[in-house]
């Protein structure tokens, strides 16, 4: 077989392969808060989609507690989930907090949870000065103790299978104080959505969930305001999708703005083209 055509059918392998699996992991995304003085308390809800069947998760909410102080968590919504599954008694100045939940039962159905449910909400005191900024990230820890992100679902046949951060799409959230870095700020009509890598020298891709069938807009603006790329698809089916951006479809590199909008629901995010 032709060196090239044998290197494009292992990439598309591959490309079609990781988007299968991608499919059956969840969603997970926090909000962007915009414009919030020092000295205010503020709420950031863990929202997930496609949290089903499962036995197990852990993963890691990152901030700087130069910005953020942790306060408590509250809102616990997936069932069996308790207090002493996170490692609050050291989030107040770690700056991450970590989750380790393991469900009550190893035979299906597992735990599951409606799509759009907080997994669990941090209440944070913002203790950073004007124009100072934070994301509030899902994430792992790689170094001691260490701590692998992890979703372990139950199959019907009692098998399990599990996914870890490059089969999930995430949507990390962000805080600015004192200033505005997006249009208004996505709660109940927020998308989860992914784009990796980010920044990107060649490309990078774009992932998002659809929980029903609905026309769905992309625009890239650059820091000007300008549209340098649009794209509409009507009628797009329910479930996981995902579109390449390159290079050269942005014009040049810099930051820029990605905004998808699906039906009422929509997210923002900045993208690095290097």
């Amino acid at each position: 077989m032709n060196v090239c055509i044998r290197n494009t059918f292992v990439s598309l392998w591959l490309y079609f392969g990781a988007l299968s699996l991608s499919a059956q992991g969840a969603c997970f995304y926090l909000p962007f808060i915009n414009d919030v003085p020092t000295g205010s308390n503020r709420l950031m809800p863990v929202k997930c989609i496609n949290l089903d069947s499962v036995l197990s998760l852990q993963l890691l909410i990152r901030w700087d507690p130069t910005v953020l102080r942790y306060l408590t968590i509250d809102q616990l919504g997936i069932p069996g989930l308790a207090f002493n599954d996170f490692n609050a008694a050291n989030a107040i100045d770690s700056g991450y907090v970590r989750l380790q939940f393991e469900g009550n039962t190893s035979l299906p159905p597992g735990t599951s949870v409606p799509d759009s449910s907080t997994v669990f909400r941090l209440r944070f005191n913002v203790i950073g000065p004007d124009t100072s900024s934070t994301p509030v990230k899902i994430t792992e820890l790689l170094t001691f103790p260490p701590l692998i992100y992890e979703l372990i679902k139950v199959r019907p046949d009692t098998s399990a299978v599990g996914y870890y951060m490059g089969d999930c799409a995430h949507t990390n959230g962000f805080v600015a104080v004192g200033y505005t870095v997006s249009a208004s700020e996505p709660q109940a009509t927020a998308l989860p959505i992914s784009v990796m890598p980010n920044p990107f020298l060649v490309s990078t891709y774009l992932q998002y969930f659809l929980d029903e069938s609905t026309d769905i807009q992309i625009v890239i603006c650059n820091m000007l305001g300008q549209v340098v790329f649009q794209k509409q698809v009507l009628n797009q089916s329910a479930g996981q999708h995902g579109m390449v951006i390159e290079n050269g479809m942005l014009g040049a590199a810099g930051v820029y703005s990605l905004t998808i909008r699906a039906g009422q629901k929509f997210a923002t995010q900045k993208i690095i083209s290097q």
